[in-house]
């Protein structure tokens, strides 16, 4: 019942290449922790962030983690990166990951629709939403979000009851 009774927040497919290279394979310098590719010049690749920059315990040294997010075709992937970035070599891995109906559009509106989805919860005492769909689609944002959704589940466990 409810997903028809909120308004709806829509989704796209997010699909992930992770690809490791020795860091001497690597020309470009990798200032910062990676890139977006602007949707005039995208093809395929619309970002790639750089894992053992951005959280170096993720790769042992001397290894450069590329996590590139695609909106077109995986195979292209590769062939984009040696022409943004200069990378010739085989990757020591690759991995690719595909997660439909999971990145949240905030599309306009968006933020009217959040907030009538807010006040239609008055109506649902203990119902607490948290996720990517709402206040942000980041991991970090995700995990404030449940702990703010905790917080407000222990506080009603321990407050008297309201009257009816």
């Amino acid at each position: 019942v409810l997903p028809g009774l909120f308004p709806e927040i829509p989704y796209n497919d997010a699909t992930v290449v992770a690809l490791g290279y020795r860091t001497a394979d690597v020309p470009h310098p990798l200032p910062g922790f990676g890139f977006l590719v602007p949707k005039k010049e995208r093809r395929s690749l619309a970002a790639c962030t750089w894992m053992h920059r951005k959280f170096p315990h993720r790769a042992p040294p001397g290894i450069a983690f590329l996590r590139c997010f695609v909106k077109g075709d995986v195979a292209d992937v590769r062939g984009e990166l040696r022409e943004k970035m200069g990378i010739t070599a085989q990757p020591l891995f690759e991995r690719t990951a595909c997660w439909p109906a999971s990145m949240p559009q905030y599309t306009v509106g968006h933020a009217q629709r959040v907030r009538i989805i807010e006040d239609m919860l008055r109506d649902f005492p203990g119902l607490y939403l948290a996720g990517n769909a709402y206040h942000g689609i980041g991991i970090p944002d995700c995990v404030r979000m449940g702990r703010e959704a905790a917080a407000k589940i222990a506080d009603r466990l321990h407050s008297p009851p309201r009257p009816s």
